[in-house]
Parts: structure tokens; C-alpha cells; sequence
């Protein structure tokens, strides 16, 4: 692609009102694009392929003109350029894209609040959410192998440690002082009659 027509468009999506969640606005994508090479049908063709709507569901596309501070709408080729010209110092194009019913009237979108302060309330809503997991002694964040010690249970080291001494007198085997009745030899005679009968 040629730098100097390159652009990236920062779409944010949005659905049929009625349907959307109260907590999502919209959704964020965005796309690089060749001001020379992009013709309205085919981008609009591009969106509606990656994220495509209900049955039925029209798209519409809009831009935020920075200088003039509105929403204009994009129909034709001749508008898709009137936007890269605007946008040719930036080279970044804030664009709106959204599905609505075919039997209503499309709304425009009239005014976006700016992503600075979304981002600033999620942001505390995140802080808020993981407060809980806070470390309450940040001294001991990371500790070295020396000092994992103090996550140990305390115990003295001679239990735990402590080496097995085997004494002489213990080392002999003590013998079965009932060998005569189970050996081995008696037993086979055993089987042996029982099995002549």
C-alpha cells in the first residue's frame, strides 16, 4: 500500500437499539484501507462480511467530521472520498456503522460522547472490582528464595529432618516361632492327599 493514501478507519458498530445491551455501547474494529483503491460498495461489503448483520438489517455508514463537528453520512463514492480528503493530515477516520430495520427510518447518529471518558469509567470500575486483591504488605510483592521461609508452616527441623539411626540389636530378623506349622513342605503334603481321594 502507498503511505500517502493509507488510511485507517476506526469503525465502531452498532446494532439495532431495542437489541443492544445497556452496558455495551458499541463495538470497536478497525481497518487499513487504500484511499485510492476503496470504492464505497466494496468497503461497505467488507464490514457487512466480517460482522454481518440480522435478516433483513440495513447498514449504514457515518464519519465525524472534526472540523465541521457532525456526523455526515456516507452514500456513494463521491462521499468516501470528500471524507479521505478531510481526513488527509491524520490519516485516521473515526466512522460509525450501523444496522438498522429496513421497515423504520435510519437515525443518524447525532453526537459521540469521546472514548476518553468510557475509558476513565471503566477504568474505575476495574479498580474497583479487583481492590480486593491487593497485596496489604507490598514490601513483600516478590520474595527471593532466602526469604520464602516466612510462607512456611514453623517447625523445628529435627521432626522433620531428622535421619533414621538403626541400632545393631535391631538389624536381626526375628524368627517365626511357629515355623513348623506353616511350612511350606507340610502344606504340599496336604494337597497332595486331598487331591487322591
Amino acid at each position: 500500500m502507498d503511505p500517502n493514501s493509507t488510511y485507517l478507519l476506526e469503525i465502531r458498530l452498532f446494532g439495532i437499539k431495542k437489541r443492544v445491551r445497556k452496558d455495551f455501547r458499541c463495538f470497536y474494529f478497525d481497518m487499513t484501507v487504500d484511499s485510492d483503491l476503496t470504492n464505497y460498495k466494496d468497503l461497505l461489503e467488507e464490514i457487512v462480511e466480517k460482522y454481518p448483520p440480522c435478516y433483513l438489517e440495513v447498514a449504514h455508514l457515518q464519519y465525524y467530521d472534526h472540523d465541521m463537528k457532525e456526523f455526515p453520512e456516507v452514500n456513494s463514492d463521491q462521499d468516501l472520498l470528500s471524507m479521505f480528503e478531510k481526513n488527509s493530515k491524520t490519516k485516521a477516520v473515526d466512522m460509525f456503522s450501523s444496522y438498522c430495520d429496513p421497515s423504520k427510518p435510519f437515525e443518524p447518529i447525532k453526537e459521540w460522547h469521546s472514548d476518553v471518558q468510557m475509558q476513565a469509567a471503566a477504568k474505575n470500575i476495574a479498580e474497583d472490582e479487583d481492590r480486593y486483591l491487593c497485596n496489604p504488605v507490598p514490601e513483600n510483592e516478590h520474595v527471593g528464595v532466602d526469604e520464602e521461609v516466612m510462607y512456611l508452616e514453623k517447625t523445628p527441623c529435627e521432626d522433620t529432618n531428622m535421619a533414621m539411626i538403626v541400632h545393631k540389636d535391631q538389624d536381626k530378623v526375628k524368627k517365626n516361632p511357629y515355623a513348623h506349622q506353616y511350612s511350606s513342605t507340610r502344606s504340599k503334603k496336604k494337597v497332595k492327599n486331598a487331591t487322591k481321594h
